[in-house]
């Protein structure tokens, strides 16, 4: 039983008092095994746990007959917790961590292995469902809205969920439409001027017609402000980073057509609009010279920065129960999104250090599912089919201004400078400065050519000169350069002139690089799973599925926006013929591949009922993970490949029980192998102008044990503790890191790390109402130190290498009726700030990498009334 969840215990007294209800409420926020559909009420003895019903397995079953580790945090801690996203709520559940940097682009952790990948052509190792509909990576991170609980299904659950449940699944259960009148309203205000607003009303329509509706909206300042005064954003809206705001909504109609048959319709829609992902200068040519990274205060110049999802989707679902033993489920949905994440990538305001990147997203993804069930005394099966079909298109930019371009260019000057003279020639920051032009001109004994050329013979070259003559000076040596560069190549062989190298009259514009990227991905799959009772306490359960995938990509790299700008000057050729030029940098570069994947995943499980109140299982699983493509990489030879699948085995023995009527126990451990982890990193290879996401192929195996337990002290006093060690020996293939240092491929071991959730609850009895608090306390193991190549620049970062330590409560207190319920909380007490993340794409050749910061301390009061 893992903590927190949907084990869902109901705990019935023949009391019923206050302090009773509140026992029961403390130990619904217990994680435990997924999904909890339907609570049984009985009568029992006071204290006394008794187990409900479990859907974690697509069927509905005995919680202590699943014999998998699972995770569930029920709508109560959701409330308690003043949690409405993954990286709220993952605390709660050990092996499992989201990441909160990105809305469009985060990934789900399990177990240690995480693959979020910006590209379109991938897809994460841990499979991500809403509303029993599977979501691609920029949909999956949906905002809590009227969510009736989260599940999460560790290790691979490739048998019922599929391709892309490699590491696990997450699965959230939006509250469907009842029978019965009801509604909240609630308003929440916090730090950081923090408001938000929920409601909900779930009404009938007729005796067999329900319509629910809920609403939910997020805003709240950054908490670093950017002082930034760049003239490019006086159109646009410049962001605090940290700044959210955040929308959401969902209409669901519930028709009971008979006793045995229902059908729901269900309408989502997503609206984000915030600042970019964080980036704050470390360099010398941040604010403050970098060093008051861990501040309030910096200077990001990035032009129109923002994050922004557009998303809807629509979702019908049909039941029926065929008889005592038969019934089915089909699902059928659409989800359509437009995405835009445009960041700083710099983090200074030096113009000539300008950079920036965007990932824009148009996509939309056809998911329909049938599912087939049958339950006997002895056998208790699912059967079924999955198909569904993502049209994505994606365009990623590269933008810096026309100041930072002539600042690369000048480093490659430098180059050909220093190879012609033998490092004679001292190097120059920047071409643009007159002073540093015209005296490498002059030392190249360029000069006096220069000026015979623009009809001034006998003028020394001076910075005055090249001042006056704007781009001339710039124009004549791109012609000249081609045979300084090359001495005996016969002109023919030679380029007419350099285009790459332009005068500061082009100074102030932008220069931008885009990659298009489409595809078309389908996925069928059948399945099958059955759990046979050998005895009344012995159970085996056996399942397979066929997954298929297919993908069609497709790359487009058209002429950059600065190829058709011309150079207003006439420029002088070697003999003497006055021709205009236009400067074209990069020709247009069209691919496209195709490629499939099949896999055969399945399980063998078996548990023994000891006791009613205790169990023990042991599983052998396998996962898959659908090959892809690197939406902005190519083979050497320039035909671009697929990326390999992914492949896992997992190896686990688990206890769950219930000792003393008191202490609820979920205790678990596992052994698994994964071949070709897709891995974005950040690399810079020889010929590649910076360091650009590449996706390499690292296997790892994988030992550790988690724990949940859950102690009731006494009725009013809760205990909990959540806790995972871990040990992963890992085989990393040789590459180019951000730097553009060869990484040579190793073998590592790292020590085994140690993270834990405690929790306290305490329910006493007033006399007046309800009272609880809830207090969390989250300790996380840094790793960071075992990365692979890790940089010199992080390493000079503290901050990057602390533990995580978070201190979270939370006091409320309602009404007899529970009409009215009013709370205070707080996050992160002990305000700890710690490095989050690194932004490494310009490290090396801008020198300028940045780092991402978590949110201090955060305070706030919600009321929340109910009808």
């Amino acid at each position: 039983m893992s903590q927190d969840a949907t084990h869902q215990y109901t705990l019935q007294t023949k009391k019923r008092n206050k302090i009773t209800q509140a026992i029961i409420s403390s130990l619904l926020i217990m994680p435990a095994f997924v999904g909890a559909a339907e609570q049984a009420e009985a009568q029992v003895d006071e204290a006394e746990i008794e187990v409900v019903t479990v859907t974690s397995q697509k069927r509905t079953q005995n919680i202590l007959k699943v014999p998998i580790t699972v995770g569930s945090v029920s709508a109560d801690t959701i409330e308690e917790t003043s949690s409405i996203l993954l990286s709220d709520i993952d605390k709660f559940i050990p092996g499992f961590n989201y990441g909160d940097g990105s809305m469009t682009q985060s990934g789900v952790s399990m177990r240690g292995v995480s693959s979020p990948n910006i590209s379109v052509g991938g897809d994460p190792s841990s499979a991500t469902f809403y509303d029993d509909v599977y979501m691609p990576r920029a949909a999956q991170n949906v905002i809590f809205s009227d969510m009736a609980r989260v599940e999460v299904l560790k290790g691979p659950q490739g048998t019922l969920f599929g391709r892309n449940a490699a590491m696990g699944v997450v699965n959230m259960v939006p509250n469907a439409p009842t029978s019965d009148f009801e509604g909240f309203i609630k308003a929440t205000l916090g730090t950081d001027n923090l408001q938000r607003y929920e409601g909900m009303v779930n009404a009938p329509l007729t005796n067999n017609v329900y319509l629910r509706g809920n609403f939910l909206t997020n805003n709240q300042d950054g908490f670093v402000n950017n002082v930034d005064d760049s003239s490019w954003n006086e159109e646009f809206k410049s962001w605090e980073l940290g700044e959210r705001s955040h929308n959401a909504a969902r209409v669901s109609l519930l028709w009971d057509v008979s006793a045995k048959t229902s059908f729901q319709l269900a309408y989502d829609w997503d609206d984000l609009g915030q600042a970019p992902p964080m980036g704050i200068g470390i360099s010398e040519y941040a604010y403050e010279g970098g060093k008051q990274y861990m501040g309030s205060t910096v200077e990001n110049d990035v032009r129109n920065g923002v994050e922004s999802r557009d998303m809807y989707g629509v979702t019908g679902k049909l039941t029926h129960e065929f008889n005592d033993e038969w019934s089915m489920k089909y699902v059928l949905s659409y989800r359509d999104w437009q995405t835009i994440n445009r960041q700083e990538e710099d983090g200074t305001s030096d113009h000539t250090r300008y950079f920036d990147t965007s990932n824009n997203e148009d996509s939309n993804i056809l998911y329909t599912e049938l599912q087939l069930n049958y339950v006997s005394n002895k056998v208790n099966a699912v059967a079924g089919f999955s198909y569904s079909k993502e049209d994505v298109s994606q365009t990623t930019e590269l933008n810096l201004t026309t100041d930072t371009y002539a600042r690369l260019v000048t480093g490659d000057l430098n180059e050909q400078i220093h190879a012609l003279t033998g490092g004679m020639v001292p190097p120059m920051e920047h071409m643009w400065d007159a002073n540093e032009w015209s005296d490498t001109l002059n030392m190249l004994g360029l000069g006096d050519a220069i000026m015979s050329a623009i009809g001034m013979d006998g003028v020394p070259l001076s910075a005055d000169v090249v001042s006056a003559t704007g781009n001339l000076t710039y124009d004549i040596v791109s012609t000249q350069l081609p045979a300084m560069a090359n001495p005996g190549v016969p002109p023919e062989y030679l380029p007419s002139y350099i285009p790459e190298l332009f005068g500061p009259e082009y100074g102030g514009a932008f220069y931008q690089e885009t990659v298009n990227n489409t595809g078309d991905f389908t996925n069928w799959g059948i399945f099958a799973d059955v759990d046979y009772a050998i005895t009344d306490k012995w159970n085996v359960i056996a399942g397979l599925r066929y997954s298929n995938d297919d993908k069609t990509f497709t790359w487009h790299t058209p002429v950059n926006n600065f190829a058709t700008v011309p150079v207003n000057s006439v420029i002088a050729m070697q003999g003497g013929e006055q021709i205009p030029l236009t400067n074209v940098l990069f020709d247009a570069v069209n691919y496209n591949a195709s490629d499939s994947w099949d896999k055969i995943t399945g399980r063998l499980v078996t548990s023994y009922q000891v006791t009613d109140d205790d169990m023990f299982f042991a599983s052998y699983s396998t996962g898959y993970k659908s090959g892809g493509y690197d939406s902005l990489g190519a083979t050497d030879d320039g035909v671009p490949t697929a990326f390999a699948p992914e492949d896992t085995t997992n190896f686990e023995v688990g206890y769950k029980g219930i000792w003393g009527k008191q202490v609820v126990a979920n205790i678990s451990a596992y052994y698994l192998t994964l071949e070709n982890l897709q891995k974005s990193v950040s690399s810079k290879r020889p010929d590649d102008p910076a360091a650009i996401p590449l996706i390499i192929s690292i296997d790892k195996d994988i030992a550790g044990a988690e724990f949940d337990l859950r102690w009731m002290a006494t009725e009013s006093i809760t205990f909990g503790f959540v806790s995972e060690v871990r040990s992963t020996d890992t085989k990393t293939p040789s590459y180019y890191n951000g730097q553009g240092d060869l990484i040579a491929a190793e073998s590592r071991s790292d020590d085994a790390s140690f993270n834990y959730t405690l929790t306290f609850d305490w329910m006493p009895d007033f006399g007046v109402g309800t009272t609880n608090l809830h207090v969390d306390y989250v300790y996380i193991d840094n790793i960071n130190d075992e990365e692979p190549g890790i940089e010199d620049y992080k390493l000079a970062v503290p901050e990057y290498f602390l533990d995580t330590k978070s201190l979270n409560a939370r006091l409320s207190w309602a009404t007899d009726s529970d009409k009215l319920k009013i709370g205070l909380w707080g996050k992160n007490l002990l305000d700890e700030k710690h490095v989050v993340g690194f932004g490494d794409l310009t490290a090396d050749i801008l020198g300028t990498p940045l780092v991402r910061i978590n949110r201090g301390i955060e305070v706030g009061v919600d009321v929340k009334y109910s009808f």
